[in-house]
């Protein structure tokens, strides 16, 4: 399978798909990055073909309605129900070969398997309608969530993905 889980050897790659990828925002640090990672490894995937990683995905538990500001490291164990996909991309030499949509129905899989109630997300770029095709939907703002919201460039949104 094309799929797997990230070890310590991919951060190089996950740092230039990201690079590539994110136009809009400033890239974030290898160690916010890694964080995310440590806080929940097994629910953090690449997506190789031929020995070349092509995508990634970082996903860790969090609270429904709710999202890590940008560029913030998180610690420790998180106790929810719900995961957050923290990042997803695709290199752009591998766009439109449905490796996203591939990608995305693992981690819907896995997280079904482990009865996750749920999985949100903070699109950007434009990427809320590519979520909504997903199922995703716009969820309720608070005001953590709207402070949360204010570190990422304009258009952000927090969309949710009921699996309940």
């Amino acid at each position: 399978m094309p799929i797997r889980l990230i070890t310590t050897t991919d951060w190089p790659a996950i740092m230039a798909i990201q690079a590539q990828c994110y136009v809009e925002l400033t890239p974030e640090s290898l160690s916010v990055m890694q964080s995310k990672w440590q806080t929940s490894p097994s629910s953090c995937w690449v997506f190789e073909h031929n020995n070349q990683m092509l995508a990634y995905a970082l996903v860790h538990p969090w609270r429904q309605g709710d999202a890590p500001s940008l560029d913030t490291e998180i610690n420790g164990q998180i106790n929810a129900d719900s995961w957050y996909l923290h990042d997803m991309a695709i290199s752009p030499s591998a766009q439109g070969m449905g490796i996203g949509k591939k990608l995305f129905n693992y981690i819907v899989k896995q997280a079904k398997t482990l009865a996750v109630n749920g999985i949100g997300l903070v699109a950007v770029q434009g990427a809320h309608t590519y979520w909504q095709k997903q199922g995703f939907k716009p969820d309720s703002t608070s005001v953590k969530l709207t402070k949360s919201l204010d570190s990422y460039p304009a258009g952000a949104c927090y969309l949710y993905l009921s699996l309940s």
